[in-house]
């Protein structure tokens, strides 16, 4: 990985509407997509993706990729129509902007905070990949044209993946019996940001069960995603899986497309979320959190502060913590008791992390899969 990139990291296309290249589409749902074309790195790694949102969208999703499993992206600079810097990746928390640093396929949502408005009118968008060869990727957009709603909702589609034998009851036959006390608490949660369920459906996962009960990696986690085929359904898709590990073999409670998913676009490795239920049957409530915490991801929310303190969302009314204690690099729990760790988007799981602050029901309420 280059200096560069490494330098700004935190701790750490399939679609059924397509368009010709600089053609918008509007779909029944309050929706334009645009396919921006296809581009090519520069010899520094940098390439240009201008996009257009119309005058009165209050969201754009540009994604682009695939790149691959071995290559990071992200975005260098972002420039609004008045030609003002939205985002510098080598001052990334200077603005009301955040863009993630991904593998194989780069989703960036604006606006990302009340703070910073989405003009009508032609964006620069500057990515950046790290890698030794040129990259050549597709890019597309979708523009939410659908007015932000008094009561927004999202609607859900769960997914079980050979999780019934850990916990039974976890399929599609029984599922509304068994997650209805999980969906009451995520339904909770997400209240406080002004955000209701709608519609919630199940199913049984219909591809190969042996290779993703457990999910092994990037790689594998994007292959998973790429099975949501039904690219103008604006659900989340949530799978349920036995366990999850990362790259290094770690395990790892819930990941998300993103931040953000390709919301309301399907056949990408950023087009869902992952829940383990190891902890189903001992701690739903866990589970719970997971589900709505992973779901903020999807929707465009960033964690409130950093594992290590380094970055933390771009949001007015969210706590920001500082307090390592035991100066030993990661906030715990504990330490930031008050100044973020009950929010639903700090960065570790707690009993009492379920809060939403109003800034991130805007944000989410203005997601491509809210009605």
């Amino acid at each position: 990985m280059s200096n560069r990139l490494l330098s700004i990291l935190p701790t750490l296309l399939a679609l059924t509407f397509v368009a010709c290249d600089g053609e918008k589409i509007e779909d029944e749902e309050g929706l334009e997509r645009e396919d921006l074309g296809t581009f090519t790195t520069d010899t520094g790694g940098g390439v240009d993706v201008p996009f257009e949102p119309a005058a009165g969208a209050v969201s754009a999703l540009v994604y682009c990729g695939p790149y691959g499993y071995d290559t990071l992206a992200t975005a260098e600079t972002i420039t609004a129509p008045d030609s003002s810097v939205v985002f510098d990746m080598e001052d990334p928390t200077a603005t009301a902007m955040r863009v993630g640093i991904q593998s194989d396929l780069l989703p960036i949502l604006l606006p990302v905070s009340p703070d910073l408005d989405l003009a009508g009118g032609a964006y620069g968008l500057r990515l950046y990949f790290d890698a030794e060869e040129a990259v050549s990727v597709s890019c597309s957009a979708v523009y939410r044209t659908q007015p932000v709603e008094a009561s927004p909702a999202v609607d859900l589609h769960f997914v079980f993946v050979g999780v019934d034998g850990g916990a039974p009851g976890l399929n599609a036959a029984e599922g509304e019996t068994t997650m209805a006390g999980v969906v009451d608490q995520v339904t909770a949660m997400w209240a406080g940001g002004g955000l209701s369920i709608g519609t919630i459906t199940y199913s049984d996962f219909g591809g190969d069960v042996a290779t993703y009960t457990v999910v092994d990696g990037d790689e594998e986690l994007g292959s998973l995603f790429r099975s949501i085929d039904s690219a103008g359904d604006r659900s989340i898709t949530f799978f349920f899986v036995q366990e999850i590990t990362d790259d290094a073999g770690a395990t790892i409670l819930g990941l998300a497309g993103g931040p953000p998913g390709t919301a309301a676009v399907g056949g990408t490795s950023k087009s869902g979320v992952v829940v383990t239920t190891a902890a189903f049957a001992s701690a739903p409530d866990e589970v719970a959190r997971i589900i709505a915490h992973e779901g903020g991801h999807f929707l465009g929310l960033f964690h409130t502060t950093e594992k290590d303190g380094s970055e933390s969302d771009p949001l007015g009314d969210t706590p920001e913590c500082s307090n390592d204690l035991d100066t030993n690099g990661t906030l715990s729990s504990s330490e930031c008791e008050g100044t973020g760790a009950e929010n639903l988007m700090w960065w570790a799981s707690s009993d009492d992390s379920t809060d939403m602050s109003a800034d991130q029901g805007w944000v989410v309420s203005r997601s491509a899969a809210v009605r």
